[in-house]
């Protein structure tokens, strides 16, 4: 079953961007993204393009279990890690190829396009991390900040169908697995 039929996405783009990070903790503020993943979508959840990237940071700034949780290998940080901004740059240029929400811009009152992105839980963990690191490396974020919420949407789905038995939990493993999307 398709969590966003296309009538929920009425208003918003077709293509979306689902976002996952990786990080070295909870605080935007003070902990380093350590890993970026994205895949574009079409209206039909369809896959069209994905990007993935591990991030140098210093893990010194980290929590041990953060790292642990996130899949950290010295190894493999050591082999493909690249620098944030080099990272937030490549980035750029990906989502940059899925632009569908007009913006106008304040300054110049003229309109410009930046990609929707969407994930679990992303409106209050990895939109704040992402936008934190693109201020950081004073680049701008070509994404709209508004992210849409798998996880507030499956809160709403139930919310909305008292007919149904929510999940024992609402981690993505245990909705991703009553709703039949393969993790």
């Amino acid at each position: 079953a398709k969590v966003f039929p296309q009538k929920h996405l009425k208003g918003f783009p077709m293509r979306l961007v689902f976002i996952d990070l990786e990080t070295g903790g909870l605080d935007p503020s003070k902990h380093p993204i350590i890993q970026i993943a994205a895949v574009a979508v079409d209206e039909e959840l369809n896959e069209l393009a994905h990007f993935e990237r591990k991030v140098a940071f210093d893990v010194a700034q980290c929590d041990p279990e953060a790292l642990k949780l996130g899949g950290y290998s010295p190894e493999a940080w050591e082999r493909d890690a690249q620098q944030l901004g080099a990272v937030l740059s490549h980035l750029s240029a990906f989502l940059k190829g899925f632009d569908d929400v007009k913006m106008v811009s304040q300054r110049t009152g003229r309109p410009y396009f930046v990609a929707q992105l969407a994930g679990y839980n992303a409106a209050t963990f990895d939109g704040p991390f992402l936008q934190a690191a693109y201020r950081q490396c004073d680049l701008f974020m070509p994404a709209a900040f508004r992210v849409l919420c798998c996880l507030q949407r499956a809160l709403w789905h139930f919310h909305e169908r008292d007919d149904l038995t929510p999940p024992a939990d609402f981690k993505l493993a245990t909705v991703c697995s009553y709703f039949g999307v393969p993790l």
